[in-house]
């Protein structure tokens, strides 16, 4: 399985991944020595039928990975195997969130797989990336996933520069 969209970011924002074990699982690191940027993807995803059926439309964002932590444990992406990762969701208990159900509602086309400290709910449906905002009950779409994943990323290391920086 080749890269997923996560990783091919990663590497093209940060370097190379260092390969590393974390939680007895292996992992594709960035940002080691700077653990205010520090991002993990865990991985071991094997795509079967049963799971290409389930999760098809992240398989592309997913890649060889099953979930994953970017920008210190800023955004959160769902464990898509039945695995425990400490401080993760697995894919069905984030879509089981009150905030996702009310999303879903909305628009039961969006695939989320992905929050921001549980307050910004991620999800792609048809090559774009909406959001959910669980404090103001809105959904939008911030358009192609790729740029939408850069922007977002960027608009958090941003965010962290700013606190560093005061």
């Amino acid at each position: 399985m080749k890269a997923g969209l996560l990783e091919r970011i990663l590497t093209r924002r940060y370097g190379p991944p260092t390969t590393t074990i974390d939680e007895g699982i292996p992992a594709r690191c960035w940002n080691l020595d700077d653990p205010a940027y520090a991002s993990a993807l865990y991985v071991g995803m094997e795509w079967t039928e049963s799971r290409d059926a389930r999760f098809a439309p992240l398989k592309g964002i997913y890649g060889d990975i099953f979930g994953g932590f970017l920008i210190k444990n800023i955004l959160k992406v769902a464990i898509l195997l039945p695995k425990k990762v400490y401080g993760l969701w697995n894919i069905e208990e984030l879509r089981k969130r009150p905030a996702v159900q009310r999303a879903i509602v909305r628009d039961p086309a969006i695939n989320f797989f992905m929050d921001e400290a549980n307050v910004l709910f991620y999800g792609i449906k048809d090559g774009k990336l909406y959001v959910f905002d669980a404090e103001t009950d809105e959904l939008d779409s911030l358009g192609p996933i790729e740029p939408a994943l850069e922007t977002v990323m960027d608009e958090l290391e941003s965010a962290r520069e700013e606190v560093r920086g005061s």
